[in-house]
């Protein structure tokens, strides 16, 4: 398929985005706290000419290698710049010709802007879903804002996306999901698909196709309702979609349920814009000083990647407890005592 040839008739039926002022500059306060500054630092016309809404940077990029994916003029492939520092890189790749040549035009004044000596910054003419000039295990992060379920070949996107992160690495990206599959005929029409709604996934489907690639254990951060105007709705009835920010882990450490053996973490409250709690998905945040027992899945984020540099984790893998919640398939004999069933589990105050 020629992907470049897919991603550029979305982009014509796209055209220009009258709220992209608005938005780009935070106008909806949705950029995290560490970024928002410098927003000032990125050329007006890289702001206005961006796509998407929000900010999709994890915190923890100092020094790394960052990936981002259908970069478009490029504002938080410079966001993500500045972050990382002048020891860190970032590669943004853009399908569409058109718009990255708005980042390119501004690369040697951004440089200057940052106070840089040397670009940290490649812009490179692909698509994410052949990233054959990116090395295998090269990136630390890689990020998406808005773009993944545009992909007309979703398990190369995220097969691609796992062999150029490196151990501990991490794909962080915000996306538009729905709560069942859509009919063939309206997720194969372009209209629908450019307005990031007929290629969105059934979440589902999204966790197991993350599986397939070996993220195992997928988890959901930040998750809002997706406004549809009535004409979109009447197009897909009864579908209900939600903006979704996930995080996929790449560790061999992890597994496709939450086993336990016994560690735990504390989380230390260093990062910047998080010094009250740790938000790991959208059920869970570690408050800052308390060790909580953790499974498999939590220790091996901390074990693996780099927000280990703000955990302290005790315990290690020597001895398996198993399931975290209780095997209730071997327990649900009368015989053993105390056992309830699933659905009656109480909230733990932990992980899992």
């Amino acid at each position: 398929m020629d992907y470049i040839a897919y991603y550029n008739e979305i982009a014509e039926i796209q055209g220009a985005d009258p709220q992209a002022t608005a938005r780009t500059r935070d106008a909806d306060g949705t950029i995290p706290g560490e970024a928002r500054p410098l927003l000032f630092n990125v050329s007006a016309e890289i702001k206005n000419t961006y796509h998407e809404l929000g900010c999709t940077l994890p915190p923890l990029l100092e020094g790394c290698t960052v990936l981002d994916l259908c970069c478009g003029s490029g504002r938080d492939t410079y966001l993500a710049a500045q972050l990382v520092g002048p020891a860190g890189r970032v590669v943004g790749v853009e399908p569409v010709e058109a718009r990255l040549n708005i980042a390119r035009k501004y690369l040697d004044q951004e440089m200057r802007q940052f106070g840089y000596d040397a670009a940290n910054v490649e812009l490179v003419h692909g698509a994410p879903e052949d990233l054959s000039f990116v090395p295998d295990n090269s990136v630390d992060v890689v990020v998406s804002n808005g773009t993944f379920n545009l992909s007309p070949d979703k398990d190369r996107y995220l097969s691609e996306v796992r062999r150029v992160l490196a151990e501990g690495g991490e794909f962080y990206f915000t996306d538009v999901f729905c709560d069942r599959r859509i009919p063939a005929a309206l997720a194969d029409d372009m209209k629908l698909r450019a307005l990031r709604l007929a290629g969105a996934l059934y979440i589902q489907d999204f966790r197991r196709l993350s599986v397939a690639n070996d993220f195992l254990d997928p988890r959901y951060l930040m998750t809002w309702k997706t406004p549809l105007t009535d004409e979109e709705q009447a197009l897909l009835p009864d579908i209900a979609f939600a903006t979704i920010t996930t995080r996929l882990i790449k560790t061999d450490l992890q597994e496709d349920i939450c086993e336990s053996y016994g560690e735990t973490v504390t989380y230390k409250g260093t990062l910047p814009d998080f010094p009250d709690y740790f938000l790991f998905d959208k059920d869970i945040k570690f408050p800052a000083g308390k060790t909580c027992t953790v499974c498999g899945n939590v220790s091996g984020l901390v074990m693996a990647s780099r927000y280990g540099k703000v955990f302290d984790l005790t315990g290690d893998r020597s001895v398996h407890i198993g399931d975290t919640h209780g095997d209730h398939i071997i327990k649900c004999a009368p015989d053993f005592t105390g056992v309830v069933d699933e659905d009656d589990q109480p909230i733990q105050a932990s992980c899992c």
